[in-house]
């Protein structure tokens, strides 16, 4: 039988573990009421292929959040977060993508975010992923990826889809809102035993404004089953405006004093800088004169104020210009900020 003083005891057991569980989902709550989805399914995909998803962090917070980490359960996934921190009021994508080269049938997947706002309030958040990865249709590679264009070129990427025991399978027509491609599906293969091999060619247009190149290339099929195939397309497309160095390491920051790094933008004419996003939280970029000139050299400093957020920082600075027809320029700086 239990004494009154065991009964206390393990009451008082219990209340701790209830208190300790309602903070935990607390602490859970604050962050996944950020993002307005934490599921999706990307429904039947060819084996081989890469699709991807974006699920989006709104910070409804009064105070900044820090995209820490991001942890996939499965060396088949990956995450890339747009922005590290998130003011007050903006919003930042974290982009989940899954290789299904080594899959078949139902697979899902889990990135794992972890956030931490201003104050110190941390949190993990679990965004599934799923596929339906089929057996008889391949795609080689997975997506189009153009990595670093150059503007003004035009080059061409192929893709092939193959598919076995579809004697009639066969697409019916391509769909795509992007005006910076060029795309041509040729049939190549369709024999007696019902194996059919399409190949596709991508090409980046020579008026191809600069900046991220991100689209997609849907294949229409008139399978009923897997009616729509997914052709991720990316890359970035270099303009006139170049900075050295592309990514900005100020290294550790362990005195009130802080330190200061150097940014050189360059373009084959001369050019004023306009305008440049990104200041604040302790960041700060020495005033631009306005000036044109080919060559201009911005100046960022950090300085930790009281309430900044410690730890790994990074900081995205726009910078736009006059150069006509020219994007803004986006300049990353890193720092860490010791306690």
């Amino acid at each position: 039988m239990m004494t009154r003083r065991g009964m206390t005891a393990a009451l008082a057991g219990c209340l701790a573990a209830m208190t300790i569980g309602a903070a935990t989902v607390e602490a859970a709550g604050w962050a996944d009421s950020l993002f307005a989805e934490r599921n999706h399914h990307f429904g039947p995909v060819p084996r081989g292929a890469k699709v991807k998803h974006d699920f989006v962090l709104v910070n409804r917070l009064k105070e900044p959040v820090t995209i820490l980490n991001l942890r996939p359960s499965c060396g088949c996934t990956s995450g890339q977060a747009s922005a590290s921190t998130v003011n007050p009021g903006e919003s930042a994508t974290i982009q989940a993508e899954m290789d299904t080269r080594n899959f078949l049938g139902e697979k899902a997947t889990i990135l794992y975010a972890s956030l931490v706002t201003a104050s110190g309030r941390e949190a993990e958040v679990r965004l599934h992923v799923t596929s339906h990865i089929l057996a008889d249709v391949v795609l080689n590679p997975g997506s189009i990826d153009f990595g670093t264009v150059v503007k003004g070129q035009a080059p061409t990427l192929t893709l092939t889809i193959d598919r076995i025991n579809a004697a009639n399978w066969k697409f019916e027509r391509m769909v795509s809102g992007s005006r910076a491609l060029t795309a041509q599906l040729v049939e190549t293969k369709r024999d007696a035993t019902g194996a059919v091999s399409y190949r596709l060619d991508v090409g980046i247009k020579p008026d191809a404004p600069s900046g991220p190149l991100r689209d997609e290339i849907r294949l229409i099929s008139n399978d009923r089953e897997t009616r729509s195939i997914p052709v991720p397309v990316t890359g970035w497309i270099r303009g006139d405006l170049t900075a050295s160095p592309s990514l900005l390491t100020m290294g550790e920051i362990a005195s009130a004093e802080g330190k200061q790094g150097k940014f050189i933008i360059r373009a084959s004419q001369p050019f004023a800088i306009t305008s440049v996003e990104g200041v604040g939280d302790g960041f700060s970029i020495e005033p631009y004169d306005g000036k044109k000139k080919p060559m201009h050299i911005l100046t960022v400093a950090y300085k930790p104020d009281e309430g900044t957020t410690r730890g790994d920082l990074q900081r995205v600075f726009r910078v736009t210009t006059d150069i006509p027809g020219e994007p803004p320029l986006d300049l990353t700086a890193t720092a860490h900020v010791a306690p």
